[in-house]
């Protein structure tokens, strides 16, 4: 049997990565692209920070990377952190991030931030495990 444990960076320690947005507006019409995720990476969360809540309470945004949606119907017409339904992927390729407004579409009166939580399977710092 092989011993792979320093193979291939295996053993390696990897990082929780992060990419949180600027504040900016919902609309009906929102399709907005917000940042790219790196090649390789699982996205393990996505959130809306909800700051000034859209007109309705109900309003919901969808969270994609390419056309997979990784935050489905994320609450923006109540503060707080919003979530939705999560749904874990592996992006071999990266792709875009984007928020899009869901099926109950928020007005012009929403401020909210976008956070991706994601680790890059392929960088590591170089420490091993043990």
């Amino acid at each position: 049997m092989a011993d792979l444990r320093y193979e291939f960076k295996n053993n390696q320690k990897k990082t929780l990565s992060a990419s949180v947005t600027g504040v900016f507006p919902t609309s009906s019409t929102m399709s907005d692209t917000l940042f790219t995720l790196p090649v390789a990476s699982v996205v393990t969360r996505a959130y809306a920070i909800v700051l000034t809540p859209s007109g309705t309470a109900t309003d919901t945004i969808d969270i994609k990377v390419g056309t997979t949606t990784v935050a489905d119907e994320v609450v923006v017409g109540a503060t707080g952190i919003q979530e939705g339904t999560q749904t874990k992927a592996y992006f071999p390729t990266g792709g875009a991030v984007k928020a899009i407004a869901g099926a109950d579409a928020p007005d012009g009166a929403g401020r909210i931030k976008i956070m991706v939580e994601y680790f890059e399977t392929e960088l590591a710092s170089g420490e091993y495990t043990d």
